[in-house]
């Protein structure tokens, strides 16, 4: 966008009206003081002339007056005074027309005294003296001037270019970078402090919009392949379907539902950062039961033994729906990696473990397995969404997810529910 009359130039314009205002009224000011001053330094020196030339006349000296003095009096011994200064006022009168000059009268006894002063030389002495403060005034208006622009560009524009720079350039990039640029404690620093905190805000919104349609993508996959199957052998064996195996049909389709409805409610509040409203709880045992159960199928077809064990009984009722993303993230992503061996799920006093006897996650991808779209390797399949899905539940829950062991150990995955908190109904407490 064209802008004709930008911020910097409305600033350095009224600087300049401030600054040509201020130089104005100091010169009026200069040549109106100079003109008094002159007037009253002419008057007295007219004044102490006049009386002296008096005092000579008086004495019967010969007058020496200056070439561009001229003497008048009513008084016999001078020259008659003028008519053009017949009915000057005593005192000093200055005469502005063709020769001007200064007059001074004096009433001494009974005669009237009239000193007449050319002023050519002061007239010119003035003109120059004006012509100087003219040329002073336009060379401080200009390095003035000169000078506002500099400053105007370099230190107040420069940071607000800086910032709309990096703002416009963060804003255009998917990922957030704090503003590099170090600003004053101003107004331009606080803006750009408003500023790093909205692009901030803006880029957590759009992470987690994507984020959001990873996770739907990601774990909408296992219940809408249930409904699908359910209900491709109901349509399959129509009638010939038996009225057990219907209900059953049917309850998967139904449970399916559910968890669809649920895993929406779920990913949502993560994408909104907002509170969780699950009405559904139950124990950690049970969810892990029938999540192991779930997924033993998927491991047999590998040759994998899948196993439940129980160390201890994790107290406390959670959303069966967030256990079972937990557990079926990191089951999942064991069968996934996972060869030969098995892979076992054991419950704790405070959560579960999931362990495989795979290759093991190596300290390189240890720190950032986390992240969203990572695998362990680029040799298996997967959108590298799982374990970014864990962590960020059990981060929004407060809980605890971490990486217990190495390559060459395999993997185990160590979920803490329990933190030293109180334990709460997560339908109840959130």
């Amino acid at each position: 966008m064209h802008k004709s009359f930008g911020l910097a130039q409305r600033i350095f314009l009224g600087f300049a009206l401030q600054l040509l205002l201020i130089v104005g009224i100091y010169s009026v000011a200069m040549m109106q003081s100079t003109e008094f001053m002159e007037n009253n330094l002419v008057s007295e020196m007219l004044r102490e002339e006049l009386e002296m030339s008096v005092q000579e006349l008086n004495s019967h000296e010969e007058l020496q007056l200056p070439p561009s003095m001229k003497i008048f009096s009513d008084d016999p011994r001078l020259d008659p005074i003028p008519a053009a200064f017949a009915h000057v006022p005593e005192g000093f009168t200055e005469f502005v027309n063709d020769e001007s000059s200064f007059v001074y009268r004096l009433q001494l006894g009974q005669y009237s005294y009239i000193l007449m002063r050319d002023q050519y030389d002061f007239e010119r002495s003035e003109q120059i003296y004006n012509v100087v403060i003219l040329i002073c005034s336009t060379l401080v208006l200009t390095l003035g001037s000169l000078f506002a622009w500099w400053w105007v560009s370099r230190r107040v524009i420069k940071p607000v270019h800086d910032l709309s720079a990096q703002v416009r350039t963060i804003a255009a990039t998917r990922t957030y970078h704090p503003l590099q640029a170090d600003f004053a404690d101003d107004e331009v620093g606080e803006l750009a402090r408003i500023c790093d905190n909205a692009l901030k805000r803006f880029h957590e919104a759009l992470l987690r919009e994507r984020l959001f349609t990873a996770d739907i993508s990601h774990e909408l996959r296992t219940p809408l392949t249930i409904i699908q199957t359910s209900a491709e052998l109901l349509h399959m064996k129509g009638a010939n379907v038996g009225e057990a195996k219907r209900d059953e049909l049917l309850k998967r389709i139904l449970g399916s539902c559910q968890s669809l409805q649920d895993l929406l409610n779920i990913f949502l509040n993560l994408a909104r950062n907002t509170s969780f409203e699950i009405q559904e709880s139950d124990t950690v045992h049970d969810t892990l039961n029938s999540i192991v159960e779930y997924y033993r199928p998927n491991a047999k077809a590998k040759g994998l033994e899948l196993t439940f064990e129980v160390n201890d009984n994790c107290p406390g009722f959670y959303s069966p729906v967030v256990i079972g993303a937990l557990a079926g993230n990191l089951i999942k992503n064991a069968i996934l990696y996972t060869s030969e061996g098995c892979v076992k799920v054991t419950e704790t006093a405070t959560g579960f473990e999931v362990q495989d006897t795979g290759p093991g996650i190596d300290s390189e991808n240890k720190d950032r397995i986390f992240s969203p779209h990572t695998r362990a390797t680029d040799q298996q399949q997967g959108s590298g969404m799982g374990l970014s899905i864990v962590k960020r539940l059990c981060d929004r829950f407060g809980w605890t997810v971490e990486l217990m062991s190495l390559r060459s150990q395999g993997s185990c995955f160590k979920i803490v529910l329990l933190t030293g908190k109180q334990v709460e109904r997560v339908d109840q407490g959130r």
